[in-house]
């Protein structure tokens, strides 16, 4: 700024005012006319030189306007688009207006310009001078600058003439010229603004007029040294004066002297410099004359303002740092020590009077400021790390030694590091909130995550309001500080060690447990032990294989976890801080839940997929984007997210936070039931406004007045607001299933289909299917199995139990299997019931497949019973004496068989089915929703499925029990083998025979073979005697062998031991392994119980 003030003094140095020092004509002000002429031809003429060549540019406007045409034109297509094919009367307006005023611009002047309201705001304002120096406190000079300037604008009234080398239109332009050419102030521009703005406040009392008493006082001059003055004529002198004059009257004062013009004066007499003034200086009366008798008071304020900065290189304290060690006064010590150590030259450590001292409270504010993270004199950073450390040139304290100041200042300098993690953390997640582009995934891995989501910017947020408290805390510690050094408020005691103290007893270690929840979550990211590491800022946009999910489950269970710790501990100031943060950061994931809830979860139309909902990935619910229709979509549609699924070393670990562990089944659960609710289209009973009040988790916490760093409560807390929500839509989920979906009448269709509790249906089914089987036809036929199915169904009139239109039965086994030969080929026959949606979520194919196997079993059972039972021989052939022996082995065989399989049919419909069926109805009235529905069912199928023998755990008895049935195939084979294929079937009605004397018959009868003699039949028998008897009066025929019956001629006493022992061994180990189940802990024991009891009749 040398250029405005030395211009603006122009007029005060000219040369007239130095040849006349002390003459009267001097001494009259000058007139504002006489102002004007050094500005323009000092500071003003050279600019009308550049001005000139405005009126040479300006004359040929016309051909500048054919030279910006074209590019005109490309510069409204680049900037609107607009074309003069496409848009031909907007293009011309666009135009026709850049034309316009880059026409006007460019025709009037040669460069830009300015008017004079343009250059008031500017000098005004911030972009040049007065309100710029104000701020940097140069407020005498912007006060030197303001006076001048008005009165350049005065002076510039008076520039009428058109001639005159600057004219008042281009005074803006030479104005705006002299600013862009000022430099930063110099001291000495600020001290001649000093002593210019102390000339205008504090004029100097004009010097006294010349009297002819003054005149007379002096030395008297020899001759007639007036003659002629006056208009006198020469020779003539004034005789008298004395009488006429009263010795005041300045005589030789100016004739035009007016009392005005020293107020319009513009320039001041020169004064000498003097050893007390800044230099040569011309004293100049203000505009106005202003009466300003508070100036050297304000010089004084400022002056004092100077001596209390104390990071100027010249401040010096004022404690005396040459006494000598005072053990009752601390400021020598540091002094002291320093002067001791300086004696030492090899320690290199300077004297006192080369170190700087400054106060204690100057340097509290410092650290202050250094806690903030602004710069500062005490503590810095360091080159080879991003820790901070004390300054190696930081001012001293007069009352610590080196070391120990050192020491207090590491304490802070850590305090301030760790701030300074924090700082980088939370800028780095709010600039990611501004990038528009995605994070690059990273190419290492295909699994790849980023760390940014909701939660984390929630976290950040919140440990942003712990650093905005911190820093409110220091400004309000600064403050006390500065009142108190005035003389305002308490007085204070102001040290570092308090400074330490208040700290820790406002903060604790807050913020030392965010850093190691940072960086314990940048060890989990990177899946590093190494928790270290200092960069916790790069966590906002790291890449990593763990997801979203496990990443805020993680977070969130950190800050739980350490709020826990703090508050079992008794920190009651750290625990309140965490608790915040974690309250602050699980609402991103409570509002989630509460989105779950209300709308419930998103169904996913495979017919649009473009407009499919999807879940966040930082939810713990997750979608497998089944579609609605698939029976497994209420099982796997929607699941808790498992880390397993993203081959993590952590294993099957839910991605579920800590507080909601406990209730996170229900709200998977109320989120899939409000969903099919909304699918089926029915209204909950608090959807009648269409949304769900849910507030906010800190709300909820403030309501119950619940401590949120005690996870028990909180968990509690959280069920008794999930608990309404999630009974309204399970009962209401429930109540349509029973009602509207007709559960109850499929579960007795199903019971009594694959259980057999509508015996008479399966019972004739099975019959029916078992003559076919024995006539050696092909009954796998599947027409044949549905059409015998439907018929048994009619004529039973069981049609309103079973639908035969949901039923279907077909025969997926081997066909090579023999029915006849075991009966695992019935292992193959498949029954399906068509269960309608959504009754398919309960009645899965896994249930089908299950029940299935038990109607196999069963099926099984019934086939070696009804095998047993046709083998039977009566009439007087089995009363034969050679022949009881034999048959006594075969009954005896047949009524083991017998024995086990009805003991062992028996087990299963009483103590198996009947009893869990009435359990199963019992509690199935109670469930409170759909999962509670397929949970007691599957616990009922499983429950049946174990007592069957079919559970994966009990298939050595299961094996054990089908070698039976197989016996009992093995052993009708070997009776048929023996007697023929006439066994008798008990199920069918007694036949009465009458005796035919025919001959016909009496020839067959002497054709058979068999153990007894044959009865000899003479021909001379009447016939008429036939007719008198009837088919009791004679034995019943004996069972003719087949052929192969010879092959057991010789051991079939032992085949049949064998086989008895084979069963025998079968029992005892049925047995044992039901004893073994009984004393178990599953539901079937009680049954296995009642088997084991019934088994052991056995050895008697």
């Amino acid at each position: 700024m040398n250029t405005p003030s030395s211009i603006l003094s122009a007029r005060p140095h000219s040369r007239a005012l130095h040849q006349r020092p002390s003459s009267s004509l001097s001494q009259r002000p000058p007139s504002s006319a006489s102002f004007a002429r050094p500005v323009s031809s000092a500071s003003l003429r050279p600019q009308s030189r550049v001005s000139r060549p405005n009126s040479r540019i300006s004359r040929p406007a016309t051909r500048q306007s054919t030279r910006l045409a074209p590019l005109c034109q490309k510069l409204v297509t680049q900037l609107t688009g607009l074309t003069l094919e496409h848009d031909e009367d907007d293009f011309r307006i666009a135009l026709d207006f850049v034309s316009r005023n880059l026409e006007h611009a460019t025709a009037t002047k040669g460069g830009p310009s300015s008017d004079m309201a343009t250059m008031d705001k500017r000098f005004h304002g911030y972009i040049y001078f007065l309100e710029k120096f104000r701020i940097q406190s140069n407020d005498t000079l912007a006060k030197a600058l303001e006076i001048s300037y008005r009165k350049v604008k005065d002076s510039a009234k008076e520039l009428t003439n058109i001639d005159g080398d600057i004219k008042l239109a281009h005074l803006p332009d030479h104005l705006q010229l002299l600013a862009l050419l000022s430099a930063a102030p110099a001291e000495s521009t600020l001290k001649y603004a000093d002593a210019y703005v102390e000339a205008i406040k504090n004029p100097p009392e004009p010097p006294p007029s010349l009297t002819w008493k003054d005149i007379l006082a002096e030395e008297p001059f020899e001759g007639q040294h007036w003659e002629g003055a006056y208009g006198l004529p020469s020779g003539s002198t004034v005789e008298g004066w004395e009488k006429t004059s009263d010795g005041s009257t300045p005589s030789l004062s100016p004739w035009d002297d007016d009392s005005d013009d020293l107020d319009d004066s513009d320039s001041f007499p020169y004064t000498e410099d003097t050893p007390s003034s800044p230099g040569p200086v011309e004293l100049v009366s203000s505009y106005g004359q202003p009466n300003l008798s508070l100036s050297y008071q304000h010089r004084r304020v400022v002056e004092e303002l100077q001596a209390r900065q104390y990071w100027r290189e010249e401040w010096r304290t004022d404690a005396d740092l040459s006494r000598p060690f005072n053990l009752g006064d601390v400021s020598t010590l540091g002094p002291s020590l320093s002067r001791a150590l300086g004696e030492r030259t090899t320690l290199l450590i300077d004297g006192p009077e080369r170190e700087k001292y400054i106060n204690e409270h100057d340097a509290v504010r410092e650290v202050l400021m250094c806690l903030q993270g602004r710069k500062n004199l005490m503590i810095t950073s360091n080159s080879r790390s991003t820790l901070l450390m004390p300054s190696p040139s930081a001012p001293r304290l007069a009352h610590l030694t080196l070391t120990s100041q050192n020491s207090i200042l590491s304490s802070f300098a850590q305090l301030a590091s760790t701030m300074s993690h924090i700082r980088k953390f939370t800028s780095a997640v709010f600039s990611n909130l501004f990038s528009t582009s995605d994070p690059p995934l990273s190419s290492t891995y295909l699994l790849s995550h980023n760390t940014r989501s909701q939660t984390m910017e929630a976290f950040a947020d919140a440990v942003d309001s712990q650093l905005q408290k911190f820093d409110r805390w220091c400004a309000n510690k600064e403050e006390q500080i500065c009142c108190a050094h005035v003389g305002l408020g308490n007085q204070l005691v102001v040290s570092l060690l308090g400074l330490e103290k208040d700290i820790r007893d406002a903060f604790s270690v807050t913020f030392d447990l965010l850093l190691a929840i940072l960086r314990e979550l940048m060890g989990y990211v990177m899946q590093s032990d190494n928790r270290s590491d200092e960069e916790v800022w790069l966590l906002a946009s790291l890449s990593s294989r763990i997801p979203p999910a496990a990443v805020t489950a993680h977070l969130l269970d950190a800050c739980l976890r350490s709020a826990e710790e703090q508050s079992s501990l008794g920190d009651k100031v750290t625990t309140e801080a965490l608790t915040e943060v974690f309250v602050r950061s699980a609402q991103p994931v409570w509002a989630m839940v509460g989105r779950w809830i209300s709308d419930g979860m998103p169904v996913r139309d495979t017919w649009e997929a473009y407009d499919n909902q999807t879940l966040d990935e930082e939810f713990f619910v997750k979608d497998n984007e089944l579609p609605l229709m698939d029976p497994d979509f209420w099982a796997d549609g929607y699941v808790l997210r498992t880390l397993s699924d993203f081959e993590v070393p952590t294993g099957d670990a839910p991605s579920v936070p800590v507080f909601l562990e406990r209730i996170v089944d229900r709200i998977l659960e109320t989120g899939k039931a409000v969903g099919l609710l909304r699918v089926l289209g029915v209204s909950l009973p608090d959807d009648a406004d269409g949304n769900v009040h849910w507030s906010s988790l800190a709300t909820l916490i403030g309501q119950h007045k619940r401590d949120a760093s005690d996870p028990e409560g909180l968990a509690h807390l959280i069920s008794d607001k999930i608990a309404p929500h999630y009974t309204s839509s399970g009962s209401r989920l429930t109540q349509v299933l029973i009602e509207d979906c007709d559960l109850s009448r499929h579960i007795t269709a199903i019971e009594g289909l694959y259980l057999m509790t509508r015996g008479d249906v399966i019972g004739h089914f099975a019959d029916v299917l078992f003559a076919k089987a024995n006539s050696q036809q092909y009954w796998q036929d599947f027409h044949f199995l549905n059409s015998a199915f439907r018929d048994v169904v009619d004529a039973n009139h069981a049609t309103k139990y079973i639908e035969t239109s949901l039923v279907r039965l077909s025969y997926r086994g081997s066909k090579t299997t023999v029915i006849a030969q075991t009966v695992k080929a019935l292992d193959g026959l498949l029954v399906e019931y068509a269960v309608p949606f959504p009754l398919a979520y309960i009645f899965t194919p896994r249930v089908f497949s299950i029940y299935g196997s038990i109607f196999a079993f069963l099926l099984q059972i019934r086939r070696a019973k009804s095998v047993l039972e046709r083998i039977l021989v009566r009439g007087e052939i089995g009363g034969e004496r050679h022949m009881k022996h034999e048959l006594k082995v075969f009954y005896a065989m047949r009524g083991k068989l017998s024995w086990f399989i009805n003991t062992l049919l028996n087990y299963l419909t009483t103590h198996v089915l009947y009893s869990q069926l009435a359990t199963f109805h019992e509690t199935f009235k109670g469930a409170q929703s759909l999962d509670e529905m397929i949970k007691i069912h599957d616990e009922h199928l499983n429950t049946i499925q174990c007592g069957c023998l079919l559970h994966p755990e009990t298939s050595a008895l299961h094996r054990a029990v089908l070698s039976a049935l197989d016996m009992c195939l093995h052993f009708s084979s070997i009776f048929v083998s023996f007697s023929g294929d006439n066994t008798h079937d008990i199920s069918r009605l007694s036949i009465v025979m009458k005796r035919h004397r025919s001959r016909r018959q009496r020839r067959l009868r002497r054709n058979i073979i068999g153990f007894s003699a044959p009865e000899i039949i003479s021909d001379d028998e009447s016939d008429d005697d036939d007719n008198d008897k009837t088919v009791g009066d004679i034995p019943e025929p004996s069972f003719s062998l087949a052929a192969s019956v010879m092959s057991y001629e010789g051991d079939l006493p032992d085949h049949l031991d064998k086989l008895s022992s084979e069963l025998d061994g079968v029992v005892r180990f049925v047995r044992r392994g039901s004893e073994v189940w009984a004393g178990s802990m599953s539901k079937a024991a009680p049954a296995f119980g009642a088997l084991a009891f019934a088994l052991e009749d056995w050895d008697s």
